[in-house]
């Protein structure tokens, strides 16, 4: 069949996702083409184009985000509010007005809110979670015209009701199809300084609050070999050797052991292979890791230390402690390794002494760079902060998360707020993403 996978994305980021998915649909047998919302200047024209041009029988569409923020320089803090699913309306609008082929909803995005998708653009199916073998099986299924609503993951519609079928963990990571990235505009992705993302393991033994991970994937890993992880980076380099890898693992290093063995598994190969990371962890960051790292072609890390307070950290359950972070930054600061730090402030029990703990060790270290997140999205019941806001009376229990909501602490005044956040966007080198500048509002 042919097959087309729309990445709604339009955000500055890898799409992995349809990347993975079309990889398999192709190595299914199918004749698969990829519509990239992110290069488009007008995306329904060129939808129009491309679908009559190619006719497929099926069109998957990748939702990475329901909601979001936006750099605006006119805008309030300098961030204005997105709405994907304005886009992914008229995305399926286009559609049905071209053709009758099926519709199949899936990505991050759609993976929380089956049901309010389906609901929202009048569809009737969708498959959420790990879908590398269930897409191909959603197709081997439709072609043989046999019965679409047991795949692992699915969610469909029954005249007013929804269903939704259990999802399946793949186990053996290593039988995934490569990530098609040659179907992709990758000379965009270069000039835009956006990695090929890869994923080398799924699952997360850690329980921060704020992140539906855990819940998601569970805690026991599931592991790429080393091999299967650097053959997936050198298949990618042949469709475009300037691409710098990124790992998009919940925890690059974490556990150890086998991050250790893809490093050194590049090196054994003696491949001229670039590749970052934006999700180190203040876990076993030692200088002899580091100097493994840099001699395996890395070529920017991002400490994602969410603070460097001792109360937030344990009320976050990140699972390490100030000293880690503290270890990490100087091992960082003496390796030569471009890298940057992200953090998040606002979470419960936040407060402008707790802020201050953490600018005040950031700040003891030469950081290149900064990423800081002001505010608490709240987009699945799967994260534990929004049953503990509930159990304290601050998140109604009928909120709909399909709509914009976000979290800050009530300790954070509004006034001591608005000047943090000028005085951050003063620094040199410091990217300021506001979700919400201060407390006192519904949610």
């Amino acid at each position: 069949m042919k097959v087309l996978v729309i990445s709604a994305n339009t955000f500055n980021f890898s799409p992995s996702g349809p990347a993975y998915i079309a990889g398999a649909a192709r190595d299914a047998g199918h004749t698969v083409e990829v519509f990239d919302c992110l290069f488009a200047d007008d995306t329904i024209r060129e939808l129009e184009e491309h679908i009559t041009k190619f006719k497929p029988d099926i069109i998957g569409i990748s939702i990475r985000t329901v909601t979001g923020m936006v750099p605006d320089e006119n805008a309030e803090f300098h961030m204005k509010p997105f709405d994907t699913r304005v886009l992914v309306r008229e995305i399926v609008d286009c559609i049905k007005r071209l053709t009758s082929a099926p519709i199949l909803l899936g990505g991050p995005g759609f993976n929380y809110y089956g049901p309010d998708w389906l609901d929202y653009l009048d569809l009737d199916y969708g498959i959420r979670g790990e879908a590398e073998f269930s897409f191909p099986e959603y197709l081997r299924i439709m072609e043989n015209g046999a019965d679409i609503h047991t795949i692992p993951g699915c969610v469909y519609r029954e005249g007013n009701q929804f269903t939704k079928i259990p999802r399946e963990r793949i186990e053996n990571l290593d039988a995934v199809a490569l990530p098609a990235y040659d179907l992709f505009n990758l000379d965009g992705y270069v000039e835009r300084n956006i990695g090929a993302g890869i994923s080398t393991r799924r699952g997360c033994a850690f329980r921060c609050t704020y992140c539906p991970h855990s819940s998601l994937e569970g805690t026991r890993y599931r592991l790429k070999s080393p091999k299967r992880v650097v053959d997936e980076m050198e298949y990618i380099l042949k469709a475009n050797d300037s691409l710098v890898i990124e790992f998009c693992d919940n925890c690059f290093n974490f556990p150890l052991k086998p991050t250790i063995a893809t490093c050194q598994e590049i090196i054994r190969r003696n491949r001229d292979i670039r590749w970052g990371t934006i999700d180190l962890k203040s876990i076993s960051v030692t200088d002899d890791f580091l100097k493994l790292l840099k001699e395996s072609g890395c070529a920017s890390l991002s400490l994602d230390t969410a603070a460097a307070s001792e109360k937030i950290l344990k009320s976050m359950h990140r699972g390490y402690t100030v000293a880690q972070v503290r270890e990490s930054l100087t091992c960082l600061a003496r390796a030569d390794i471009p890298f940057g730090v992200s953090l998040l402030l606002g979470a419960p029990g936040e407060t402008p002494e707790t802020i201050a703990e953490t600018l005040s060790v950031i700040d003891s270290f030469p950081v290149p760079r900064f990423s800081i997140t002001i505010g608490i999205n709240l987009w699945t019941h799967h994260q534990p902060i929004v049953e503990y806001l509930r159990r304290n009376g601050q998140f109604p229990e009928d909120e709909n998360l399909f709509d914009e909501i976000h979290y800050i602490s009530p300790e954070l005044p509004k006034e001591y707020m608005i000047d943090l956040i000028h005085n951050l966007n003063e620094r040199k080198n410091c990217y300021v993403f506001v979700f919400k500048p201060y407390a006192g509002y519904k949610g």
